[in-house]
């Protein structure tokens, strides 16, 4: 589980991607997302092709990550349902809230747009075809960063305060 949330929280890996990760998908720092585990039906799972064109990637991701990741085989040998339900038994046994494995992509485009990564390389290391939906689902605001940008907006605006009322006093 440790290697499927590092995955989604820094790559922003869908639980499909991490699924059918191998080690041969791994050179250096970069892994190459090409396709993806689904369930065919009554739990029989396939390997097929990424769920678009622009999910299909390549992901660099930070070295303590890929230190943990296995050098041959499955990248994590569970299915997609798997990580699903022990995600949310870890909540229920340590007793706090809740979420979707999912929304550690949220976690992961939000993280990146509040560092000021543009939304085009965002959308590129997360597979989304489209800024719309980066911006309807997957940005959102974290609170450690609103005061952050709350104290930038108000100095820009006290400075252009100051400015305007330099101005007016010499003109």
């Amino acid at each position: 589980m440790e290697l499927a949330v590092y995955l989604a929280a820094f790559g922003t890996l869908r639980c499909s991607e991490i699924c059918a990760l191998t080690a041969d998908d791994v050179k250096g720092n970069v892994i190459s997302i090409n396709k993806a585990m689904v369930n065919k039906g009554k739990s029989e799972w396939v390997v097929k092709t990424t769920k678009t064109i622009s999910s299909t990637r390549f992901i660099e991701m930070p070295a303590f990550v890929i230190e943990k990741l296995p050098t041959c085989g499955r990248i994590v040998t569970i299915s997609p349902d798997q990580i699903t339900s022990r995600f949310e038994r870890a909540f229920l046994k340590l007793n706090i809230p809740g979420f979707r494995f999912h929304d550690l992509r949220h976690y992961a485009a939000s993280i990146m747009h509040a560092i000021g990564v543009p939304d085009q390389y965002i959308m590129q290391r997360g597979g989304w075809g489209s800024d719309r939906t980066l911006k309807a689902i997957y940005r959102g605001t974290i609170a450690e960063y609103t005061q952050k940008y709350t104290d930038m907006t108000l100095s820009h605006f006290d400075s252009m305060q100051h400015e305007m009322q330099h101005e007016i006093k010499n003109p």
